[in-house]
């Protein structure tokens, strides 16, 4: 997948995205008091890997952390900054270099699905590499990804073409904007982002996990 393919897709869905993508606001808070829970206490540095319209901004700042906003849609950069507490935001594609100094953050997050929409079979493994540049080291990574699980059981939704084993493209109903999707096993989890990373795979629910690591000292 193409930067520009996927600046196309989140481009187009900008203006719909937290009226129809959102998650209902008690899951939503039970997912940040997990992630949360993962993170160095605050006022943490904190970098928000596809940050979006900046649905969970609010849960950091109210918990006392520092957080950086990176995306590489505009528009969806766009809405972020109009919300009531703005924080910095940068636009970039975070699959390359990151515009950060070495150790520059506390902690890493990648929430709602972010990393699902790699480029190629190395993008996890090099994405690891850079934020263990950029996360001081005993930082943490906490990333929220659909198992390959959601997937298979996903295969029926009209929106959801399978392409391969663990891979498909997702259609937006509205728009016809297009993504792709490439799940990994939660061995490949592991195994992508060590050595610099310790990481742990923790189900949620059937079909999601939470990948936390430490950035290894």
């Amino acid at each position: 997948m193409s930067d520009e393919a996927a600046r196309r897709f989140f481009d187009a869905i900008a203006g719909r995205y937290d009226r129809e993508y959102a998650l209902p606001p008690d899951e939503s808070r039970a997912r940040m008091r997990r992630v949360r829970e993962a993170l160095p206490p605050p006022p943490a540095r904190v970098l928000d890997l596809g940050v979006g319209t900046g649905r969970e901004l609010a849960s950091l700042l109210d918990a006392g952390y520092e957080p950086t906003g990176v995306d590489l849609s505009p528009l969806m950069l766009e809405r972020c900054a109009r919300r009531a507490r703005p924080v910095p935001l940068v636009r970039c594609d975070f699959w390359g270099p990151l515009p950060f100094e070495d150790d520059a953050f506390d902690a890493a997050v990648a929430l709602h699905g972010t990393l699902a929409h790699p480029p190629d079979e190395g993008s996890i493994a090099r994405l690891g590499l850079e934020l263990a540049r950029v996360v001081r080291p005993g930082g943490a990574l906490v990333v929220e990804v659909p198992s390959p699980a959601w997937l298979r059981r996903a295969a029926a939704d009209a929106q959801l073409h399978r392409t391969g084993p663990d891979t498909a493209t997702y259609e937006d109903p509205a728009t016809g904007a297009r993504i792709e999707t490439r799940l990994l096993s939660d061995d490949a989890w592991v195994a992508a982002l060590a050595p610099s990373w310790n990481a742990r795979v923790q189900p949620v629910g059937e079909d999601e996990w939470l990948v936390a690591a430490v950035r290894a000292r």
